[in-house]
């Protein structure tokens, strides 16, 4: 398995990748759509004191973005989930 450093250097310091975590195997990407998923993202992190580390897809037209407050990425558990925000 790659590095994040060798992520990073292949895919561009501004890629930020989110994978499924029961995911196993082999994936391949290629489907892109246009969303103006940025803005929500730029909206979160505009300030610095927020980072969008996540979004979750349920199967509806509904994504959730999960960010966690800058500085704290140690303190963030699962048992203690960031609220929804919109």
């Amino acid at each position: 398995m790659e590095s994040k450093e060798q992520l990073k250097e292949e895919l561009g310091e501004n890629i930020r990748a989110f994978i499924d975590l029961d995911a196993t195997g082999a994936a391949k990407g290629g489907v892109f759509l246009r969303s103006d998923l940025v803005e929500h993202v730029e909206r979160i992190e505009k300030d610095g004191k927020m980072k969008v580390v996540g979004i979750v897809y349920d199967g509806t037209y509904n994504l959730e973005i999960v960010s966690q407050e800058v500085g704290k990425e140690e303190a963030m558990k699962t048992s203690n989930p960031v609220p929804f925000i919109q």
